[in-house]
C-alpha cells in the first residue's frame, strides 16, 4: 500500500462492502486495479477467511492478506495461489511487513458482482453510453444491472467501477466550501 500513497489517480477505501454489503474489505487500493487488503492479527480468528475468500475472488483484481506471525501457515493453505501474503513482525517500537508469497492477477472476476458496486446512475449512464438505455429506464437496479452485464465485458465493468470508486472518494476527501 505504501507504495501508492504518492500516486495521484490512487484511491485509498477503508471498509470497501462487496457482494451487497456481505462482506467488508478492510482497505482497498483503487487506481489501475481495485486491490484489496484484508488485515488479521493474532489476536484475530481465521474463521470467516473462507466465506472473505470467495467474495473478494467474485469482485477484486488482486488480494493480499496481512498477518501476524501466528496465521501465516494456516492462511497460507486456506488462500488460492492469486493471493499475496504478507506477514507483520514486531512490536510497538518497531514494524517490519514481509512479503511471504506474491500475488497474482485474480482469474476469477464475476461481472454481476462488479457492477452491483455502481450507483445505479451509474450503470444506467453505461446503457446510455451503448445505447442499451431503452425500456430500462425506471426498472429496478437488478435488472439495469442484468443488462449492464449483457452489453459489457468483465473487464470494461471493472473499469468503470474503478472510475466511479475514485470518484466518490474524490468527493468525500474534498473539504465543503466556505
Amino acid at each position: 500500500m505504501a507504495a501508492h500513497k504518492r500516486e495521484a489517480d490512487t484511491a485509498f477505501i477503508e471498509e470497501l462492502g462487496l457482494c451487497r454489503g456481505r462482506v467488508r474489505v478492510d482497505v482497498a487500493v483503487v487506481n489501475g486495479s481495485l486491490h484489496g487488503y484484508e488485515i488479521k492479527s493474532d489476536r484475530d480468528s481465521l474463521r470467516r477467511l473462507a466465506g472473505q475468500v470467495d467474495l473478494y475472488g467474485q469482485v477484486l483484481d488482486r488480494a493480499a492478506l496481512v498477518v501476524g506471525r501466528r496465521h501465516v501457515e494456516e492462511a497460507l493453505g486456506l488462500l488460492p495461489a492469486w493471493w499475496e501474503v504478507q506477514v507483520v513482525d514486531g512490536d510497538s517500537e518497531s514494524v517490519r511487513v514481509k512479503q511471504v508469497r506474491r500475488g497474482r492477477k485474480n482469474p476469477t472476476r464475476s461481472a454481476r458482482a462488479l457492477v452491483e458496486l455502481l450507483w445505479l446512475d451509474d450503470a444506467m449512464a453505461m446503457l446510455e453510453a451503448r445505447g442499451g438505455a431503452r425500456g430500462y429506464r425506471g426498472s429496478p437496479r437488478r435488472i439495469v444491472w442484468d443488462r449492464v452485464c449483457a452489453l459489457y465485458s468483465v473487464d470494461e465493468i471493472a473499469q468503470a467501477v474503478r472510475v466511479q470508486l475514485k470518484a466518490r472518494s474524490a468527493r468525500q476527501e474534498t473539504p465543503p466550501s466556505a
